[in-house]
């Protein structure tokens, strides 16, 4: 589904408004929308709902992503780095390209993602953060935390 930038900037500002419990505020549903190439760096998007949305080449470095739903979104050579994604549901999600430098992704749920030339140095995991069958974070360059 095609959203404009306005359309995008007026959902942002009431899903800041839920996450400060003000009246009017809503959690963010982007589901399906088509994002290609938006800039959505530095903004507080924890606990969104953007499956199987198409955010290939979006800007969300430093962005908080932690909660998100992202299953089955293309994030094809999104730029993420520094973004955190604690607890995000990315399953199914296509990473082909995707920059995860010094992501957080403590408990994340990455089963199914395809991780094809993702970039994931310095990227934080943890023992319940959930990856692809056969897929090796610390080869990729992701660092386990221990708590």
């Amino acid at each position: 589904m095609k959203i404009s930038y306005l359309d995008v900037q007026k959902i942002i500002e009431c899903h800041n408004k839920f996450l400060r419990s003000e009246e009017g505020g809503e959690i963010a549903n982007l589901e399906e929308a088509e994002l290609f190439g938006f800039n959505l760096a530095d903004l507080n998007l924890s606990g969104a709902n953007l499956a199987r949305a198409s955010l290939k080449r979006v800007n969300f470095w430093n962005t908080n992503l932690q909660g998100a739903i992202l299953t089955g979104a293309n994030l094809k050579r999104a730029m993420m780095e520094g973004a955190n994604l604690r607890n995000a549901q990315l399953q199914g999600a296509l990473l082909k390209g995707v920059n995860l430098e010094h992501t957080d992704l403590r408990g994340a749920n990455l089963d199914q993602a395809v991780f094809e030339d993702a970039v994931l140095k310095g990227a934080l995991y943890d023992r319940s953060t959930i990856w692809p069958q056969g897929f090796d974070p610390v080869s990729a360059g992701a660092l386990l935390v221990e708590e």
